[in-house]
């Protein structure tokens, strides 16, 4: 306290200034730092939620129930500390308290699953959780709760989380139905357990009356009307989290973005609610504790109007929170709140520590609590007030949940961040103008036309902004997979939230100063040194992969393994396409054989750079009308022939000779069917270059084709490839090789919804990069690469 402090000569003299930085850092060891959040809630809910997600057995609860003991008969002594002090052990005491609470409320608690692990068929009682969402073909598709099934003929009641595909629309007003369905296991797929498929009509068993909120809800989709395609699909999920009317490319790019927790009632998006409805009341001088009651019961109606399902409940509780902590001037136990809170709903039911719902919204809230008001400071020097503190609970919310983020997907989007910056503005004028457009589309329906077509602007420039980031070079990026990559992201986020929260919350101008640089530094850091390196990475691949579909731009490539760094290739993509970087990045070495599907430049341009490339090139097999002086030596194809590998065999099935004289090049196309063993299965895959629809029927009539677990697109979708093909092999898996934009409008819809329609999962090129698909006994599990950087 007797010395002067440094920053008064700064301005001295030049040499002082230069000297800030060593000495801000020399200072801030002899410094107190004073932070006024209180953390110490936390403690309980991360042992609430450690227990709930281990599970630990019975001798490690005894252990955990002795050190609780220790802990607790320390408490218990005779205190030598300061009077109001607590021991250092009260934050590993609270801990142990909320993992024996977790772990003494769920004895005994039996897991409701299927009783058999495998593929089943079953007769099932479901209800979708979500409106469902169109399956392009008549079809619908989406989360659902399988809430009993049949065994042994006998109704076993038994709620399981599903993704399920109907083949028909259900009637308006249907819930709960029952219907055959065949149940596959879900690998790494986040909230569902269960793929299922319905092999009937569904027979609807109960019906949803129409309440008050559908009601509104289907007046203010009928404002819609006229929008912008983006707009229309995205205000529904951005105001009450209906994306049922967003297609698959819409919803792609959203996610691929990070953009898609738009469009998800979320803890931030009722806390932005919340916010908008406490800073009207307090505009008309409502008093702070009446405009708390109101905020409360505004918030419960928009709750009720969305769904009390237990997802929204959730959000709800958590934007509660956070609300509670940024407008009530109560900002200090608002964490303590917060962990309370999560470990109750922890209590109540463990499996949402598994959810990674339930980690967001806890994330984000947090984030909300802790950086939401030195980030809104910030904002306000550049951002006009109204707009500050709405795009401060975005970025926060942002920012703490990319841990989870990152643990959910292989690669991570380079303009995630970017993205959310430039969307966040325009949500605050989105919630409050769609929120009184949906109050005055019953009472008013002009104005809330108006107030549609006003918000259906920005809506419009986020679905475009959406788009645009996943066409920019490298927008999906690889991230180091497993624990290493979480550890990475967790800890960038915390030394985030560390100085961010110890720059703001101190009193001592030395240590802001310090904080505050090294926040610079971090964020130089990130954008000169992790983001570029991470265009370099090459990331672990998902071994043992089967085939391969080559990102090559505009053509087809496509590797079948057939050894630890051997393989076989069916075309080669067109010249610049980077066959030989696909094919390193997979450690292919040796090409025992080559199939060349026809002569066109998308399949055969990219020979040249195979045949300089190093790779061992074995037999060269090509399809019937093939021209002879264009590649030597090879060997012609007819149909009948066949061929064995490791673990896969091919038989030919066209083109036929007689058809070749005359023909054009997309029709003498190499068709082959691959069969691959695995166990006590056959899993085929079906692939016929270009060939287009008219030959293809004949080669059908000729020689009828049955089903086939993977089918790529003929013609890369393009709808002369015909849909006869699709609907023969009724595949499970369908590969569209396909270049971002290109100007022949492949793949064409048409195909893709017949595809969808059949209950297949479309992978393509354009929109994953390279994918990987892995064929074992329980059957085919797709992975992708990330696009290369061209």
């Amino acid at each position: 306290m007797g010395r002067s402090p440094p920053w008064r000569s700064w301005t001295r003299s030049p040499a002082s200034a230069r000297r800030c930085w060593a000495t801000c850092a020399s200072w801030c060891s002899h410094e107190v730092l004073v932070v006024r959040t209180d953390f110490r809630g936390l403690w309980l809910l991360a042992g609430a939620w450690l227990a709930a997600l281990l599970q630990p057995p019975g001798w490690a609860v005894l252990a955990l129930l002795g050190a609780f003991a220790g802990l607790f008969a320390l408490l218990l002594r005779a205190r030598h500390d300061a009077p109001h002090a607590a021991p250092w052990f009260t934050g590993p005491l609270v801990l142990l308290l909320g993992a024996l609470a977790v772990l003494g409320t769920n004895l005994g608690a039996a897991e409701c699953t299927l009783p058999e692990p495998g593929d089943q068929q079953r007769r099932i009682t479901a209800h979708f959780e979500d409106p469902p969402r169109p399956a392009d073909g008549g079809g619908v598709a989406g989360a659902a709760l399988l809430t009993g099934y049949q065994h042994r003929g006998h109704w076993q009641r038994c709620p399981i989380p599903i993704y399920l595909a109907l083949a028909a629309p259900l009637p308006g007003h249907a819930r709960e139905f029952t219907v055959i369905a065949s149940l596959q296991p879900a690998q790494d797929s986040g909230s569902f357990t269960w793929w299922a498929r319905a092999d009937s009509e569904p027979k609807v068993t109960s019906w949803q009356l129409p309440t008050p909120a559908s009601n509104l809800k289907e007046r203010f989709a009928a404002q819609l009307v006229g929008l912008p395609p983006n707009a229309r699909a995205l205000l529904p999920g951005m105001l009450y989290g209906d994306r049922s009317g967003q297609d698959q490319a819409l919803g792609e790019a959203m996610k691929g973005s990070g953009l898609s927790h738009l469009t998800a009632v979320s803890g931030s998006n009722i806390a932005l609610v919340g916010s908008m409805l406490m800073v009207l009341l307090r505009l008309f001088a409502v008093p702070r504790v009446l405009a708390g009651v109101l905020m409360a019961a505004g918030l419960g109606l928009f709750v009720a109007f969305v769904g009390p399902d237990p997802s929204v409940l959730r959000a709800g509780l958590m934007g509660a929170i956070a609300v509670f902590s940024l407008l009530s001037g109560r900002g200090q136990g608002s964490l303590g709140i917060l962990g309370l809170s999560a470990a109750v709903l922890l209590l109540v039911d463990r499996s949402l520590a598994a959810e990674p719902a339930f980690a967001l919204s806890v994330l984000a809230t947090a984030g909300i609590i802790m950086l939401a008001p030195p980030l809104a400071e910030l904002a306000a020097r550049i951002l006009p007030a109204l707009l500050a503190e709405p795009t401060a609970i975005c970025v926060a919310a942002q920012f703490t949940c990319l841990p989870v983020v990152i643990a959910l997907n292989a690669d991570f989007s380079l303009y995630s961040l970017p993205a959310n910056l430039l969307a966040a503005p325009l949500l605050p004028v989105i919630t409050a103008l769609g929120v009184a457009a949906l109050l005055l589309c019953t009472v008013i329906p002009g104005a809330a036309h108006v107030l549609a077509w006003l918000i259906g602007w920005p809506a419009e420039a986020i679905g475009q902004l959406a788009h645009l980031a996943v066409r920019l070079p490298g927008a999906s990026r690889p991230w180091p997979e497993g624990l290493p990559g979480i550890v990475i992201a967790a800890g960038i986020a915390v030394v985030f939230c560390v100085l961010l929260i110890s720059g703001s919350q101190t009193e001592r101008l030395r240590v802001r100063c310090t904080c505050l640089a090294l926040l610079g530094v971090l964020a130089v850091f990130l954008a000169a040194l992790v983001l570029p390196a991470t265009l370099f990475w090459k990331p672990p691949l998902h071994d043992p992969w089967t085939i391969a579909m080559c990102d090559v731009g505009q053509g087809d490539a496509l590797v079948v393994r057939d050894g630890e760094s051997s393989g076989w290739l069916i075309d080669a993509g067109p010249p610049g396409g980077g066959v030989s970087g696909c094919l390193r990045q997979l450690g292919i070495t040796t090409l025992s054989k080559v199939f060349m599907t026809h002569q066109d430049a998308d399949h055969f341009g990219g020979v040249p750079e195979l045949e300089s490339s190093g790779v061992t090139l074995g037999e060269r097999l090509v399809s019937a009308g093939f021209p002879e002086a264009l590649w030597q030596p090879h060997r012609v194809l007819v149909p009948g022939d066949t061929g064995q590998g490791q673990g896969v065999s091919y038989r030919v099935i066209g083109p036929d000779p007689a058809m070749v004289p005359g023909a054009e090049p997309n029709d003498i196309s190499l068709v082959l069917r691959l069969s691959f063993t695995r166990g006590d299965r056959q899993i085929d895959f079906l692939t016929a270059g270009d060939m287009e629809e008219q030959a293809m029927h004949r080669l059908l009539a000729a020689s009828p084709q049955g089903n086939a677990t993977i089918l790529k697109a003929s013609h890369h979708g393009a709808r002369n490839g015909g849909q006869e093909l699709i609907e023969a092999a009724r595949p499970r898996v369908f590969l569209v090789s396909v270049g971002a934009e290109n100007t022949y409008g492949h793949p064409n819809q048409g195909i893709i919804d017949t595809a969808q329609r059949l209950g297949a999962q479309v992978l393509r090129t354009d929109q994953l990069g390279t994918v990987l698909l892995t064929l074992d006994a329980d059957g085919v599990h797709a992975a992708s690469l990330g696009a290369p950087v061209r």
